[in-house]
């Protein structure tokens, strides 16, 4: 299942230090049974939460086990806690694990109702709701290459374009 947790970071004077801390805390996670690996984006679309990790999780179980409990979830992000805006956490059901978004692609986010361009539409991932937060019912995806035109998803109502932050971490 994919974990997501999509966020703000309104001050970007420690952004550095931020994206240190949140690759040590994925470190941290990547100890607890049941946590496969996370990859983390930033939006180059306006939204109100730029920010996007993707975590592979075994399933729901996961955020009632005692090494999640003791290891993440909100309490254990710190500082950061305060720091955070727009903070949504999602687990969807469709995929086991997400694939790597290389350096040169960008992750296309779609919302339920969003209309991808042309034939877009039939290379969408589509994701149903499994639990936490339930901020979306259902949420789509499609890798695009290097050389795919982003220009085709301006104006599509629901949609964001995200471009990595990190390589994926397992």
């Amino acid at each position: 299942m994919l974990y997501m947790v999509e966020m703000d970071l309104p001050d970007r004077t420690r952004i550095n230090d931020w994206h240190t801390w949140y690759v040590n805390h994925i470190g941290k996670l990547l100890t607890v049974p049941g946590f496969h690996g996370s990859q983390r984006f930033e939006s180059l679309t306006p939204t109100a939460s730029p920010f996007l990790a993707i975590h592979d999780v075994d399933g729901p179980g996961f955020f009632t086990s005692d090494g999640y409990k003791s290891t993440g979830g909100p309490a254990s992000t710190g500082e950061w806690q305060s720091k955070m805006t727009n903070w949504y956490r999602n687990l969807f059901d469709g995929i086991e694990h997400m694939a790597e978004v290389g350096a040169a692609q960008h992750l296309v986010v779609l919302e339920d109702g969003a209309e991808p361009p042309g034939s877009s539409a039939a290379r969408v991932t589509w994701l149903t709701a499994a639990g936490l937060d339930l901020s979306a019912e259902r949420r789509g995806f499609i890798i695009l290459e290097a050389s795919e035109n982003l220009a085709q998803f301006e104006g599509c109502r629901g949609v964001r374009i995200f471009k990595p932050i990190t390589a994926k971490l397992t």
